[in-house]
């Protein structure tokens, strides 16, 4: 019997979800700076998690290109938080849940114009797939980077491996024809998550960089909290919220295009 299709995510569940994902990124802010205490708190808001961009100070798209920082009605939130981080440094639990108070007017107020935001699809040239605008030279390969998002949400592009294998394809063939590269990478929490890894080739792996332990913003950190149906993943949180770690770090890899064209073949 075939599962039902999942149902797209409501306004109500993206409200939710906005207001569980910025807790769980304030509750992993507290435990960052208390283990690097040399980090103001104004940097690893700015720069460990993504906050800003889900509130009304953002103008813009989900993923603005440039952010005025000095915003004025940044700043006072900024403070704010910045107090009640100095004022709870014992207490992971008041800090979350007052500093959340802070942010949640702003969040909400831009909820509805953050659910209908389609910004984040521009540039996805490649199906689940999108290229940086430049490949790079180095260490005698030409590389082209490419990024993932899962545009089949509420359903998972793990469940569908043809249009994987072809927007695999498509960027491959982008690679040698548009940029004269040799060798496609990148970075990701994905590179950690053994049913993505089938994907590639044994090159890849044995390619594979560390793990990041540098967290930043971005979803090639953050994204694993996300559900097909871009909802908040509970399970990982707690994880998150239990051992202040990532259940999947980040990792960097690459390969030949000849070697990923013959795995995909396999597909």
């Amino acid at each position: 019997m075939t599962a039902p299709i999942p149902l797209p995510k409501t306004l109500e569940e993206h409200r939710q979800y906005l207001h569980d994902v910025v807790k769980l990124k304030l509750h992993f802010l507290h435990g960052w700076l208390q283990r690097h205490p040399e980090e103001s708190f104004v940097d690893a808001l700015r720069n460990r998690v993504d906050i800003y961009r889900k509130t009304d100070i953002n103008p813009v798209g989900l993923n603005p290109p440039n952010i005025t920082w000095e915003e004025p009605a940044w700043l006072a939130l900024e403070k704010q938080a910045a107090a009640i981080y100095a004022a709870c440094l014992d207490d992971v639990d008041a800090f979350e849940r007052q500093a959340f108070a802070v942010f949640q007017p702003s969040i909400d107020a831009r909820c509805e114009r953050d659910y209908h935001d389609r910004s984040t699809r521009n540039g996805y040239q490649c199906g689940c797939l999108r290229h940086n605008p430049q490949a790079v030279d180095g260490n005698g390969r030409r590389t082209l980077t490419f990024h993932i998002a899962n545009f089949l949400s509420p359903e998972s592009f793990f469940d569908y491996p043809g249009y994987v294998r072809d927007s695999f394809r498509r960027l491959l063939d982008i690679a040698e024809k548009d940029f004269q590269a040799d060798h496609i990478g990148t970075g990701t929490w994905l590179n950690s998550l053994p049913k993505w890894l089938v994907y590639f080739p044994q090159e890849w792996l044995d390619n594979m960089g560390p793990a990041d332990h540098d967290v930043k913003w971005h979803y090639g950190f953050w994204g694993q909290f996300l559900t097909a149906r871009q909802t908040l993943n509970y399970k990982y949180a707690q994880i998150l919220r239990d051992t202040g770690q990532m259940p999947y770090f980040r990792k960097s890899s690459y390969c030949t295009i000849e070697a990923m064209r013959k795995k995909i073949a396999t597909l």
